[in-house]
């Protein structure tokens, strides 16, 4: 019997150990995959999470774009200008709200020009001790006035026997305040103001008030500081003016 179990004994032993080596085998095998897996992960896993998270933040910048650029597309297109009354009373400013173009009529259009005009005399019959700013409203004044019309001559000749700045050298300084206007035909508009002149230390010299008729014509500015002086184009062609007795 015991000689039996010797003889199995060393037949089961071969196999044993090779069952043995092959567990041995296979679980190394596994704790390398496993090895292997761990390192995958830890090396290109982020990796991975990072280009998908670049790609959702690529893809959102691209609308967040789209959506940029269609807003700026769509008020370039839908921008537009409104014209705004103000109506000065010496140093007092009164706003009038917008004025729509569709709803204008032939009155409120005239206003509109008048306000135009206003600036036109108040550049010209000002005085002041400035000297930049007296420069600036000789030139401003020239861009209400059409090029070759008499209008043109008719200013010229003022500053030449008004010169602005030799006034001012004297101490003298002229204002002015606008008072109404009548439309004295198709082109054609009266304007009245009055002028004070004061002295350098503010005493009253003289207040007058003159009229002026002027004869316009519509024809936007060639030359980009008359453009902006004189954006709608309101140039006066014939220009006479007097004092008028109060």
């Amino acid at each position: 019997m015991q000689s039996l179990l010797d003889s199995n004994s060393k037949t089961d032993t071969p196999a044993l150990i090779e069952a043995v080596e092959v567990s041995w085998v296979e679980a190394e095998a596994r704790e390398k995959a496993e090895r292997y897996r761990r390192n995958w992960e830890e090396r290109y896993s982020s990796l991975l999470a990072g280009r998908r998270n670049w790609q959702l933040m690529a893809f959102l910048l691209v609308l967040i774009d789209g959506g940029l650029g269609y807003g700026i597309w769509y008020l370039a297109h839908s921008s537009r200008t409104e014209l705004y009354m103000l109506d000065r009373t010496g140093s007092q400013v009164n706003y009038a709200g917008a004025i729509k173009p569709t709803n204008m009529d032939d009155a409120t259009w005239d206003i509109v020009r008048v306000e135009e005009l206003k600036k036109f005399i108040t550049s010209w019959r000002s005085v002041t001790s400035d000297t930049a700013a007296q420069k600036a409203d000789w030139d401003r004044a020239f861009a209400f006035v059409g090029d070759g019309s008499q209008a043109r001559d008719a200013l010229a000749k003022w500053y030449e026997a008004n010169d602005p700045l030799a006034r001012s050298g004297k101490g003298e300084i002229v204002t002015v305040q606008y008072r109404t206007f009548d439309r004295e035909g198709a082109n054609t508009f009266g304007l009245w103001w009055t002028e004070t002149t004061t002295s350098l230390s503010g005493q009253n010299v003289s207040s007058k008030m003159w009229h002026a008729r002027i004869v316009y014509a519509t024809k936007i500015p060639t030359n980009e500081q008359a453009r902006a002086e004189n954006p709608m184009g309101i140039l006066a062609t014939e220009l006479t003016f007097n004092e008028v007795q109060q």
